[in-house]
């Protein structure tokens, strides 16, 4: 099997959290692939390996296509030991996995030997802790760093579980592709602020923003004294995280955002107890996903003012322009708000020109955030402040 540098480095990790950033082109996923490959056809008893992602169909074009193509080109492939119904490969007794974090019964399901989270910081806290804790050996973490999030708190202080990797570590690397780096490089010198980024993240591996997100914003660490808080967002799930955003106004243009549940499978019970623990959100208007009535009906019924949005064609541009009207504060603890914030980008066309539509996810948060806002600062919206619209 033909491996790179990148794979070299990999290979030295010991520890139980193994951590790999890489920008593009570091064979960083490929790399983890060839050593788990290796693993099991070494390997003299049997294990589980489970490769995770964001979501099934990311998968399906990225980490899974690269692991049947790795078995395929050194001979390892056959038909009878991939089983396309539950989405595993059989290789020496061993069994290699792949599902997307929405599958919350997989999430809490058997446990596994060996965990490999690709892009991590694509998937929340929650979702990777009910991973690890079902991961008897050790877990391989890859992301490409355009943010780090909750994923720095795993890298040790001397970083013997961490590796960088660049272009540079991948032998393999197509010349055209070397050459495209090289002249990105000369734009970032040259000044220009998106090249500059596209450099740190793509090039050098270092931590920077994705191109094309939607909002812009600044953190900060507690709630000013002099905001007014003004409602809070809820968006329902259930294999998907229930999502509620606490958010207050300061002056006319600053809005603060305040994570405060970000959470799949909880009961509707569970929703109201959450709300009902926090005054402050029990007492002022809750606007809420209007898809379910239910749940906005046991709201109301344990005396919490709560709302459906009020939805209609083009709504969602009409609610994300109202916000890009604010100069928006996330708190730092807000975690999965800031990694929505981070990753919530315009859909692209073939060419990688952005589209008039936001991509449908990284937005539970952020959903649940433009549905307060569409209510109260709308030009069209009413005053709830009286909460009369209740009796």
């Amino acid at each position: 099997m033909k491996t790179t540098t990148a794979f070299s480095k990999i290979a030295r990790i010991q520890d139980r959290t193994r951590i790999i950033q890489g920008a593009g082109g570091s064979s960083k996923t490929y790399s983890i692939l060839q050593y788990l490959i290796i693993l099991c056809v070494k390997s003299k008893r049997k294990l589980t390996i489970s490769i995770v992602s964001e979501s099934f169909p990311h998968l399906r074009r990225g980490a899974a296509k690269d692991l049947i193509d790795i078995l395929i080109e050194n001979n390892l492939y056959n038909e009878a030991n991939h089983n396309k119904t539950n989405n595993s490969y059989t290789l020496n007794g061993c069994t290699i996995e792949w599902f997307g974090v929405e599958n919350g019964d997989k999430l809490r399901g058997a446990r596994r030997d060996i965990l490999f989270v690709n892009e991590a910081n694509n998937i929340p806290r929650e979702a990777f802790t009910q991973l690890s804790i079902r991961t008897k050996e050790f877990i391989f973490l890859d992301y490409n760093p355009s943010h780090l999030s909750w994923i720095k708190e795993y890298i040790k202080d001397d970083k013997s579980n961490f590796v960088k990797l660049t272009y540079k570590d991948n032998e393999f690397l197509s010349e055209a592709v070397i050459e495209e780096y090289k002249q990105a490089i000369i734009k970032a010198e040259n000044g220009s602020a998106y090249w500059k980024n596209f450099v740190a993240v793509y090039v050098y591996g270092e931590e920077g923003q994705v191109d094309g997100c939607i909002y812009d914003y600044e953190l900060i660490d507690d709630i000013p004294d002099d905001a007014v808080f003004i409602g809070s967002g809820l968006d329902f799930g259930f294999n998907d995280p229930n999502a509620l955003v606490k958010v207050y106004r300061r002056g006319e243009k600053d809005l603060i955002l305040d994570e405060s549940l970000y959470k799949s499978g909880l009961l509707n019970n569970q929703i109201v107890n959450h709300i009902l623990s926090d005054v402050q959100v029990a007492q002022n208007i809750v606007v809420c996903d209007s898809a379910r009535p239910e749940i906005i009906a046991e709201l109301k019924q344990n005396r919490i003012p709560a709302k459906g949005v009020t939805k209609g064609k083009g709504s969602i541009l009409d609610g994300i322009s109202i916000v890009q009207g604010f100069k928006l504060f996330v708190t730092k603890t807000s975690e999965n708000l800031i990694s929505e914030m981070n990753n919530y980008t315009w859909e692209k066309d073939n060419n990688g020109e952005k589209l008039n539509t936001p991509i449908d996810k990284h937005n539970h948060l952020l959903d649940a955030f433009r549905y307060i806002v569409m209510e109260r600062l709308s030009s069209r919206s009413n005053n709830y402040n009286s909460l009369k619209w209740l009796r």
